[in-house]
């Protein structure tokens, strides 16, 4: 009965195995296209869907900067190829959204000026994804939303369905960074709101941008944190009765 039982488990155990080589067969069958993780994390399980939403403010730039680019990862999947491989991406309008507009806050990804970007070279599997922005004074009241998807085209059939599409939000106010969303970030500085963030950057005369939060080594965020707390504490002090509130009307606290 034991070897009877052993045999057993040695069948489900082949069984599961094979089933598992077939679902990745399916996709090395033909090439198919996914966005992913920046490619210094591929293999990092936990990274898989890392950056679906990007944030992005021109709050930062000077006032001539008309236009910017936000890079996305994006993989063929099913070996290499010798010739270029073109791939084609599009916009999913999202139901009661403020989606953003082609031509008045990003470059239509079927505009030449930068369709011919979208393209996986020959020999590679890998390349950044650049969607250009574009700073409409209508940035400096709202913050439209760009969700892109690929599509399966001659080139490409579609790879994994949670890694088709990503996400910009677009503005041209103090926005969160996308550093300040993981708990670790919201460990050391809290909630976020707009006028904390106001208060960090004038207080330290940094960004606090998604490149600077992104950036920063342990020992510097201790560093800040104590600038900026004691910074708190005298603002408060030297308005009794009127301590510094975020745009809710609550009190802005540092852990």
């Amino acid at each position: 009965m034991n070897i009877f039982k052993y045999i057993m488990i040695a069948v489900v155990m082949i069984t599961m195995a094979s089933c598992k080589k077939d679902q990745y067969y399916l996709y090395n069958d033909i090439a198919r296209i996914q966005f992913g993780p920046d490619i210094k994390l591929i293999y990092n399980a936990n990274s898989a869907l890392a950056d679906t939403l990007k944030p992005f403010t021109f709050y930062y730039d000077a006032p001539e900067v008309t236009q910017d680019t936000v890079f996305f990862d994006i993989y063929a999947i099913g070996g290499v190829s010798k010739t270029d491989r073109p791939f084609t991406l599009e916009q999913e309008q999202l139901p009661n959204a403020n989606n953003a507009v082609p031509g008045k806050h990003y470059i239509a990804f079927s505009d030449p000026k930068v369709s011919k970007l979208y393209v996986i070279k020959a020999g590679t599997v890998h390349t950044k994804v650049p969607v250009i922005v574009l700073r409409d004074p209508s940035l400096k009241t709202t913050t439209p939303v760009l969700k892109l998807n690929v599509v399966a085209d001659a080139s490409f059939q579609l790879g994994e369905r949670k890694t088709l599409w990503r996400k910009i939000e677009i503005t041209d106010r103090l926005s969160r960074p996308a550093a300040w969303t993981d708990s670790f970030s919201t460990y050391y500085y809290g909630a976020y709101s707009t006028v904390k963030h106001a208060f960090m950057i004038s207080v330290t005369g940094q960004k606090w941008d998604q490149v600077f939060m992104s950036q920063l080594a342990i020992d510097l965020q201790d560093y800040y944190l104590s600038v900026v707390k004691t910074a708190l504490i005298n603002y408060n002090n030297a308005h009794p009765g009127d301590s510094l509130k975020d745009e809710k009307g609550q009190l802005v606290i540092f852990p």
